[in-house]
């Protein structure tokens, strides 16, 4: 997490979708992740980054795009916090675990 925090762009284009801890946290930090669409945590925080795993050319084109676009950078990094807010902060987890258990 100490490293992941000082990048300003994510890439993960992995073909699994067992775990989806890089794109929640990068989502954490703000950091627009481009990635595979398949894996939820990527899926509901990038939405706008999430690519099919094999889609290098649109993948390619995203990260152009947060380079040169500053405005477009900002909204996935607002975004993307936002989305890891709404979707898994502990208050979330809380809710979630009561549901579970009660």
């Amino acid at each position: 997490m100490t490293t992941l925090s000082t990048f300003k762009y994510a890439v993960h284009l992995m073909p699994t979708v067992d775990a989806g801890t890089f794109s929640l946290n990068s989502a954490y930090f703000g950091i627009p992740c481009i990635g595979n669409i398949l894996v939820d945590t990527q899926r509901i925080c990038h939405p706008e980054l999430s690519v099919d795993v094999d889609d290098v050319e649109k993948a390619r084109n995203l990260a152009h795009k947060l380079k040169n676009d500053e405005e477009f950078y900002n909204e996935c990094s607002k975004n993307s916090k936002l989305l890891y807010k709404k979707h898994y902060n502990i208050d979330v987890w809380k809710q979630k675990m009561n549901n579970i258990l009660l």
